[in-house]
């Protein structure tokens, strides 16, 4: 089954500000905790934010979750940034069209297919963010991005304090 890796970096990029909320995250560092580009991550958050999943700003500190983590499904997350059929996760090979078992394997596999793609998301509806958050630290101070994030602010808030003076 192909299920590409947007799904977990859009599960990973939830948690992130679900856990670290008001932290001022960029798709930079986001990036960074994934072992990704920042390009992958914003792509992913675009999709999450049509969604309605995520609410990105301009700025620092102006993305959020789109609604509560106890309301946002892994199933959400999935037909947000994956296929959101069976035949687009299940992929074929090219049919022989002389081969009577190549050119109807499509058809006797389908609604296989269909049902394996049906009980995935009833099973993935059942499991929300805030189950998946519940089973990480909840110590801001455990995570090596945020930690860098406020070493950074410090930094920024001492050399404004220093121009100011």
């Amino acid at each position: 089954m192909h299920v590409d890796s947007e799904f977990t970096v859009g599960i990973h990029i939830l948690a992130c500000y679900g856990i670290l909320a008001d932290s001022g995250i960029t798709s930079k560092e986001l990036g960074l905790s994934i072992g990704c580009n920042a390009v992958i991550v914003r792509k992913v958050m675009a999709k999450l934010n049509k969604a309605g999943l995520l609410k990105t700003g301009m700025g620092r500190a102006q993305t959020a979750l789109g609604r509560p983590a106890e309301s946002i499904t892994l199933k959400d997350v999935l037909l947000a940034t994956e296929e959101e059929s069976a035949s687009d996760v299940f992929s074929m090979y090219p049919a022989v069209a002389k081969c009577p078992l190549s050119r109807d394997m499509r058809r006797v596999l389908a609604p296989h297919f269909q049902s394996a793609f049906d009980a995935m998301l009833e099973d993935l509806s059942h499991v929300t963010m805030a189950d998946i958050i519940s089973e990480f630290p909840k110590d801001k101070n455990a995570y090596p991005i945020y930690v860098l994030k406020q070493q950074e602010l410090g930094g920024r808030e001492r050399q404004s304090a220093v121009l100011q003076s």
